[in-house]
């Protein structure tokens, strides 16, 4: 629905016992402050999908029973959320580390599911220090090219050298961040099955390292994942692959499949 003036009323407040809400695609540029009154909801998505910052006050924090949060992907600069009081979710969606404090995932203990929206003021080492924390985590995207595009970050994403992925339970790994070359198969989490992996700008072809990690069964690679000529997939690797995604890598030329990949 379209809300007058891009607000969502104030009376949302009213809605005491509600523990389902969802903004999806709602066009909403500023959420109310009575919102701190929905300390019962279960699940709660503001993804509103438009293309200006989002107000957000500083109320989630009292909505301790979330299970489930996806926040905006734009937040007005001045933003800042304290989410570290809640300790029951279980999938958060959004997180930046602009306007959140990353040491608020270090009592997230339940989290199952992460994605995170780097900014500069989060080094990958201090990120890695903090996710460390979270044993049960499975599902891990990490991501900066929105900034990218909008101009706001100009960085160089080597520094992923300084960032182990190595989670004992992380099954699935999305990575939406710059880097000339591909981590080494180390640094990568020993039981991974799905891997995507977007807007990199890769410049070594990434399927010697991809294809020796011996439990991957999906691979994606989309919006210049790649921006080499020449991909290889070579012989025995890949054992239990089972789905491949190429998608928009406009630099590739040659992709050649050595039999028995």
């Amino acid at each position: 629905v379209k809300f007058e003036g891009g607000k969502l009323p104030s009376s949302i407040g009213g809605l005491i016992h509600l523990r389902f809400l969802r903004l999806l695609n709602a066009r909403i540029s500023h959420l109310p402050s009575s919102m701190r009154n929905l300390k019962r909801l279960l699940y709660l998505n503001l993804n509103v999908a438009i293309h200006e910052p989002v107000h957000v006050p500083n109320v989630l924090r009292e909505m301790l029973e979330l299970r489930y949060l996806s926040l905006p992907l734009l937040m007005h600069d001045k933003t800042e959320l304290e989410l570290g009081d809640l300790v029951n979710l279980e999938n958060l969606w959004g997180f930046s580390t602009q306007h959140s404090s990353v040491t608020d995932l270090l009592h997230m203990t339940k989290l199952r599911s992460l994605n995170v929206s780097l900014s500069e003021r989060c080094t990958f080492e201090t990120l890695s220090s903090s996710l460390r924390q979270l044993r049960n985590l499975e599902r891990l995207s990490l991501d900066c090219s929105y900034k990218i595009y909008l101009g706001e970050l100009d960085l160089d994403f080597i520094h992923l050298k300084e960032f182990d992925l190595d989670f004992i339970h992380l099954k699935e790994l999305g990575l939406g961040v710059r880097m000339s070359k591909i981590p080494d198969q180390h640094q990568f989490p020993p039981h991974l099955e799905h891997i995507s992996l977007f807007d990199c700008r890769i410049e070594e072809d990434p399927m010697p390292i991809l294809e020796r990690l011996l439990h991957l069964k999906s691979v994606k690679l989309r919006y210049d994942a790649f921006v080499g000529r020449r991909m290889v997939c070579s012989k025995g690797g890949f054992p239990q692959l089972c789905a491949l995604e190429i998608s928009e890598e406009s630099e590739l030329e040659e992709w050649i499949v050595e039999e028995g990949s």
